[in-house]
């Protein structure tokens, strides 16, 4: 087969590949055989009639289409290797000559895109400087007690942040609607799962109480609902408030934490926490930053294919999550009152983004030849297994199939720290 490669704008490589005579009439011959196997003849077994006779019954155009489709994986991996090129979508493939002789494919492969790489070092950004107040700590402690918390049945009226279990009907215009009924269903008032006025209506009302909520549904709500509306007939069965674990030293040991076992010890831990936190944010915030100051001064043209196939796999990913909550694209977005178009519009800027920071990684890794040794890999996985009480060996083989992967976050996650460190 002989081969052209020719270099396009934008990161596309053309290359156009003519089939050989010979090759092109084994692929033919292949795909006749194929074909012309599943054939009925009357007074023939399938596939075993003359040559002629069967050549009547297959279809010439779709002899060729098999062939080419045939031939195309093994051409295409073939250019991929020799040409030593690395696709960053799928690429476009068009027929240019077709006949029973002669044969003519098309490429246009999407490559990475060439990065001019500006300034990188010393760059002056502005470190955020984190600190953790008394408040804050106490604030962490009180969430632990709240997540600890048993629910008690109380007589008395409920307030916010009690929870209410009760039976509910909701009618528009004296008639039900889909989703507006629910029995024993328990509500924790001040949690906001309602639509706005709902849960501030059952404040003051105690178990056995009968009470009529009156709502509209906001604007952004489902079409079918959205500014409309609504009487929800309410029946309260229970009402439970919250009771909090005491604050002594069987709580504080039952939370398991390593070396904490009086209130002093978990006030530390905990300030030590919360600080790690807001490091790990703060340099997060640090490097997103420092990424879009880089992107600034350098130049990188990025593929359109390349951002849709990102834009196209992330709007997928989001279908699939809201699927799990039982929303679909559409409902989500009436809800949040945005356009499908503004949504992939988003998309679309957060992936260009994200390429353009991935592309500036890989530069800078090359120019500093940042790289991970086997050493490096075998210190990370003694790692995991001391933090998970593993054996180094059963880390490996867990990790066996995403080495390569394992390996290039590494990578990444050194070109990180090098640009942490040398710009302030």
């Amino acid at each position: 087969m002989e081969r052209k490669l020719t270099k396009l704008e934008h990161s596309h490589v053309e290359v156009i590949v003519t089939v050989d005579e010979a090759t092109w009439k084994a692929a033919q011959d292949k795909a006749f055989k194929k074909l012309a196997a599943k054939v009925k003849v009357d007074g023939f077994r399938p596939g075993k009639a003359p040559e002629n006779i069967l050549r009547k019954h297959v279809d010439g155009m779709k002899v060729m289409d098999d062939a080419i489709n045939g031939l195309l994986p093994t051409m295409y991996s073939d250019i991929l290797r020799e040409e030593k090129l690395e696709p960053m979508a799928r690429p476009q493939v068009d027929v240019t000559k077709l006949s029973d002789k002669e044969l003519e494919i098309k490429f246009v492969i999407v490559t990475a895109p060439e990065v001019k790489l500006g300034q990188y070092k010393e760059l002056k950004i502005g470190k955020s400087e984190v600190s953790v107040s008394e408040e804050e700590v106490e604030k962490s402690i009180n969430d632990l007690l709240s997540s600890s918390a048993s629910l008690v049945t109380k007589e008395d009226a409920a307030v916010e942040g009690d929870t209410v279990v009760m039976d509910f009907v909701g009618t528009i215009n004296g008639e039900k609607f889909d989703g507006g009924s629910a029995q024993n269903h328990e509500l924790e008032l001040g949690s906001h799962q309602f639509i706005p006025g709902f849960e501030e209506q059952l404040i003051g009302h105690k178990a056995g109480e009968h009470v009529d909520v009156k709502v509209t549904f906001p604007e952004n709500y489902v079409p079918e609902l959205k500014g409309k509306e609504a009487m929800f007939a309410c029946d309260i069965h229970e009402v439970k408030s919250k009771q909090l674990p005491a604050l002594d030293e069987e709580f504080i040991k039952e939370l398991g934490m390593p070396g904490v076992e009086n209130l002093d010890q978990l006030k530390v831990a905990k300030k030590e926490e919360l600080q790690k936190q807001k490091e790990a944010n703060a340099r997060r915030e640090y490097i997103s930053k420092l990424f879009d100051k880089i992107a600034e001064g350098s130049h990188i043209d990025l593929p359109d294919e390349m951002v849709e196939s990102q834009v196209e796999s992330r709007k997928q990913d989001f279908e699939n999550r809201m699927a799990q909550s039982g929303l679909n694209l559409e409902s989500y977005l009436q809800i949040v009152g945005q356009s499908e178009e503004q949504f992939l519009e988003q998309l679309r800027k957060d992936s260009r983004k994200d390429i353009t920071h991935y592309f500036i990684s890989e530069e800078v890794g090359k120019a500093e030849k940042l790289s991970v040794s086997d050493e490096d890999v075998e210190f990370e996985y003694s790692k995991i297994a001391d933090q998970y009480n593993m054996k180094v060996e059963d880390v490996k083989k867990a990790l066996a199939q995403q080495e390569a992967e394992f390996r290039h976050n590494l990578l990444m996650q050194r070109i990180e720290d090098f640009l942490f460190e040398n710009n302030q």
